[in-house]
């Protein structure tokens, strides 16, 4: 992976968490934003969740969940998460920062986490949990305008971003992510991808 685009990724980071979070919430998650260098280029790791998990069924997400009481912060969180359901040790991942928290509709308070993935690791992805491993090139959410569609989301009416990616569709939550961590790299991006 470049140096230029993990120094662009670091400082566009730095700035998080700014914004205060006033909103109920039941628990709190963590997912990764992986970024691992590819064919493609430097590439997004997003999974397709199993019909046989909890919450979100079918849904392409980044790795994550629910903090755990044997977490010391959700940075772990994050980690374990990611090494349970894609057997990625977390020595093989730098965590770069985070972005400001969001609340899922399922009412959990969720931190995003942008890391970087070094060497090769064996992806081993937990039947249970992980339908597909997906690969996305970066320079798809820099070059793609999603497509957006006004939902009434907790209460609330809010557009909700779409990707085609494939046939992959890559939305809501996770969309708003990725569109938030290109927004925070800023126009560098366009040059390092």
């Amino acid at each position: 992976m470049s140096k230029s685009l993990t120094q662009a990724i670091i400082k566009g980071l730095r700035p998080f968490p700014d914004r205060p979070f006033e909103r109920a919430y039941r628990a709190r998650s963590a997912v990764l934003m992986a970024i691992a260098e590819r064919e493609d280029g430097p590439s997004l790791l997003l999974t397709r969740r199993t019909h046989s998990v909890s919450t979100h069924k079918g849904q392409v997400s980044f790795p994550g969940g629910q903090r755990e009481k044997a977490d010391r912060n959700l940075k772990e969180t994050a980690l374990r998460e990611t090494f349970e359901e894609l057997g990625i040790p977390p020595g093989s991942i730098e965590v770069a920062g985070r972005l400001n928290d969001y609340l899922a509709v399922t009412h959990s308070r969720v931190t995003p986490f942008a890391g970087f993935i070094y060497g090769s690791p064996d992806i081993s992805p937990s039947l249970e949990e992980v339908a597909k491993v997906i690969w996305v090139p970066l320079r798809y959410f820099v070059e793609t305008k999603p497509r957006i569609e006004m939902w009434r989301r907790l209460g609330e009416r809010v557009p909700v971003h779409f990707f085609h990616y494939g046939d992959e569709v890559i939305w809501g939550l996770t969309a708003q992510m990725i569109i938030d961590l290109v927004e925070a790299i800023g126009p560098s991006i366009r040059k390092v991808v």
